[in-house]
């Protein structure tokens, strides 16, 4: 499955940074003329949760920024365009690089609190005795988010039942160990949706397999 053991912790780095870095809420603050810099894990991207420029004050009398009211008071639209939806940005707090100063005469800060979000994650279903195809470029490798196998109540559009099979939801318990086992770290991969996944449904229904994942740069 992996080239080398240095390989097989890279990925195993990627995949938990992966899933931490998209729960987690970072923060960062930073005094006039300081560096805020802001990085996410690779096959993320920066979604900015709070960002406000001013100076410490009482909440009624709250210094924010002078640039329009674009976005909500909480969201600086400077640090937004500068960050949002990238995998990381750098910018000096100053007035210049907020377009004025909001309190002449005092030192202001920035606070920026932000997630990272997956930016290529990619949700491929196959119907029982289909074969999924996974595939990333030649610079980067699979990481799987999630499978299941079975069926779902509310998903069930893709793959319906046979004319007169009632609709059920059964799915698999261990779907994503096995697709993990099968394709992470790998460039390509092919996944037979049959009985490698075992019989979690009744006879008569007809299973699929739904995958979720991403491809992560390649150690080098």
């Amino acid at each position: 499955m992996f080239s080398s053991f240095a390989d097989m912790l890279f990925f195993r780095y990627f995949f938990t940074a992966l899933l931490s870095g998209t729960l987690r809420t970072y923060q960062k603050a930073a005094c006039d003329e300081e560096w805020v810099s802001i990085r996410c894990p690779a096959g993320t991207t920066i979604s900015i949760q709070l960002a406000q420029y001013g100076k410490t004050a009482p909440a009624a009398s709250l210094c924010r920024s002078s640039n329009p009211n674009i976005f909500p008071d909480l969201m600086d639209p400077t640090v937004v365009g500068l960050c949002q939806k990238k995998p990381s940005c750098k910018f000096q707090t100053s007035p210049q690089t907020f377009g004025g100063d909001p309190c002449p005469g005092s030192r202001k800060f920035v606070e920026v609190a932000y997630k990272c979000r997956p930016s290529e994650f990619r949700s491929v279903i196959g119907c029982q005795d289909d074969v999924i195809q996974l595939s990333c470029n030649k610079s980067s490798r699979l990481a799987i988010y999630s499978a299941n196998y079975g069926r779902t109540e509310y998903e069930s559009v893709s793959c319906p039942q046979p004319a007169g099979v009632q609709e059920e939801t059964c799915l698999a318990s261990y779907a994503t160990e096995t697709v993990m086992q099968m394709c992470h770290g790998k460039r390509r991969c092919a996944l037979g949706v049959d009985s490698t996944f075992g019989n979690p449904c009744k006879p008569e229904s007809r299973m699929y397999l739904k995958v979720i994942h991403t491809c992560g740069k390649k150690c080098v």
